[in-house]
């Protein structure tokens, strides 16, 4: 082998290893950009969230004054505590406290709400006020009661 060709391999072997060594560095740029952009992504969904769950408990909040100023219906605040306890905690909601939320909402399910309701002609929203007035009667003091132990739950766990 001539010197001239060793000295070609040489040369020829240099540029493949910088040629790949330039590609590995671009690749680990790559991973590392991409690790970054994920974490951004996984902190913007753990923001979110955290958001989310404090507007819940805001939100059960409002709704728990609003029973003890006796501002809202308790049916409808029941059905409203419920919805909300499931998103934010469902272990909470089947606890002993709160447990006539649950007992509120699978009574009136079958009630019609929202725009259904704003169909229903008057006999039939009677019929229905009676069944919540009832509902309501019975539950009155169990709701009275969640309502009250909403407002001094701990939920710091849930921020």
């Amino acid at each position: 082998m001539s010197e001239t060709t060793l000295y070609i391999l040489i040369v020829v072997n240099l540029l493949i290893v910088t040629g790949l060594g330039i590609y590995i560095l671009r690749l680990v740029r790559q991973q590392k950009q991409k690790r970054i952009d994920a974490e951004l992504k996984l902190q913007k969904i753990a923001a979110e969230v955290r958001d989310h769950r404090l507007h819940i408990i805001e939100s059960l909040q409002v709704i728990s004054r609003a029973i003890l100023n006796e501002e809202i219906p308790l049916t409808e605040a029941g059905i409203r505590c419920k919805v909300l306890l499931d998103n934010l905690d469902p272990q909470l909601a089947q606890s002993e406290a709160y447990i006539v939320f649950n007992e509120v909402f699978e009574q009136s399910k079958h009630i019609p709400r929202m725009e259904a309701w704003k169909r229903l002609k008057g006999p039939e929203k009677l019929e229905y006020m009676a069944q919540m007035n009832t509902l309501e009667n019975d539950y009155s003091d169990q709701v009275i009661s969640a309502a009250k132990c909403l407002l001094v739950q701990d939920f710091n766990r849930y921020h």
